[in-house]
C-alpha cells in the first residue's frame, strides 16, 4: 500500500470510528484530520468536504449490504422469503454499528441530497429490478404492475422513510413488510 493509500484508509477508518461515537454534527474536519494523523489539506485533497467523506464511509456500509442483497436475491428462497430475508439482513447488519452510526446512517440518507451518487442508484436498481422479477415470476407482484410501476412504489416507500427515526422503522419493519408484500399481490 503506497502513502496515498495509507493517507485515504487512515481518514476512513477514523471517520468510521467516528461515526460509531458521536453524531455527524460533533465531528470536525479537524477531529479526522488529527485522529488520521493527516493535515486538513491532504483530507480536502482527497474529499470535498465533510459532507462528502461522511457519505463515502456510509456507501461502504450500503454497498457491504449490496453484496449481501444479492447473494439472498439468488438463492432458491421465494419472492416473500426473500424479501423478508433482505429486510432481516439489514436490520441484522444495521445491529452491528452501533446505534449512533445507525442513527448517523439515517440523517445522511435523509438530509444529504448527494447521499446516493449515480453508481449507488444503478446497483439499487438491479436489485429492485430482480426483486420485482422474481416475484412477477412467481406470481406474487401481480402482472399488472408494470416494473416502473413496482420502482414509483419502492420509492414512495423510501421517501416515506426519509425523517422516521431509525428506531422508529425498526420497530415498525414487520407492518411495512407486510404492507408492502400483500399490496403488490
Amino acid at each position: 500500500m503506497n502513502q496515498t493509500e495509507k493517507k485515504k484508509k487512515a481518514i476512513l477508518d477514523t471517520t468510521f470510528t467516528l461515526l460509531n461515537e458521536k453524531e455527524i454534527k460533533e465531528i470536525t474536519v479537524d477531529e479526522i484530520a488529527q485522529k488520521a494523523v493527516v493535515s486538513k489539506v491532504t483530507l480536502f485533497k482527497y474529499y470535498k468536504n465533510k459532507n462528502h467523506l461522511m457519505n463515502i464511509v456510509i456507501m461502504h456500509a450500503f454497498e457491504n449490504m449490496a453484496a449481501q442483497v444479492e447473494k439472498i436475491i439468488q438463492s432458491n428462497l421465494n419472492f416473500e422469503e426473500t424479501y423478508e430475508g433482505i429486510t432481516q439482513m439489514k436490520l441484522k447488519q444495521l445491529e452491528h454499528y452501533s446505534p449512533i452510526f445507525s442513527q448517523n446512517l439515517m440523517t445522511q440518507y435523509s438530509e444529504s441530497p448527494d447521499f446516493f451518487d449515480t453508481d449507488a442508484v444503478t446497483v439499487q436498481m438491479k436489485i429492485y429490478d430482480k426483486l420485482f422479477q422474481k416475484g412477477q415470476d412467481e406470481g406474487k407482484i401481480s402482472k399488472d404492475f408494470t416494473k416502473d410501476d413496482f420502482l414509483f412504489l419502492v420509492n414512495i416507500f423510501i421517501s416515506g422513510m426519509k425523517g422516521l427515526s431509525a428506531d422508529y422503522l425498526f420497530q415498525k419493519t414487520g407492518i411495512l413488510t407486510r404492507f408492502f408484500i400483500n399490496g403488490l399481490k
